[in-house]
């Protein structure tokens, strides 16, 4: 029994390796071509559109309150769009709720940024399989750099350079 137990362990670990390695890789828009479409509902209820932000840099965060990763870069996410407000930082909650609630839970955790509202279809969209995933959007709308997982922000910093 012991030996049985041990094997489905591993065999689980092996599958859950295999899983995270295949949504670091495979996960997320391509890198050089355009930004999928995005125009979704804030916490304050007002439509923020991304064609609208064209000729600015960008930074789309897909996160949820859920998420522990997620979480944690929060603060360092938020410190870094108070000290570049010539960058917009869009913050895509998943799965986190909405409205009032969702506007609470951002306040709570301190998110300086707007805060949208996701939809499955935007998700879909963008190819988003994995927690926090991160894309810097040059001023041309082509996608300039995507990363998974959690940023400091000296990597986002690193991120945003990229495009321009």
């Amino acid at each position: 029994m012991k030996r049985l137990l041990q094997d489905w362990a591993l065999a689980l670990g092996v599958a859950l390796a295999l899983i995270a390695a295949m949504s670091i890789v495979g996960g997320g828009s391509d890198v050089g071509g355009a930004a999928p479409p995005l125009a979704l509902v804030n916490v304050a209820g007002g439509e923020v559109d991304l064609d609208a932000l064209k000729g600015q840099v960008v930074v789309v965060n897909f996160w949820g309150t859920w998420c522990p990763p997620c979480r944690a870069e929060i603060p360092e996410i938020s410190a870094w769009a108070v000290d570049h407000p010539d960058v917009r930082v869009l913050g895509v909650a998943v799965n986190s709720g909405s409205g009032a609630q969702l506007a609470e839970q951002s306040a709570r955790l301190g998110v300086t940024y707007d805060v949208l509202e996701a939809t499955s279809a935007v998700v879909r969209d963008w190819k988003v399989s994995s927690f926090p995933t991160t894309f810097v959007i040059g001023r041309d709308g082509q996608i300039k750099a995507a990363r998974t997982g959690r940023l400091s922000g000296e990597e986002l910093a690193d991120l945003v350079a990229k495009a321009g």
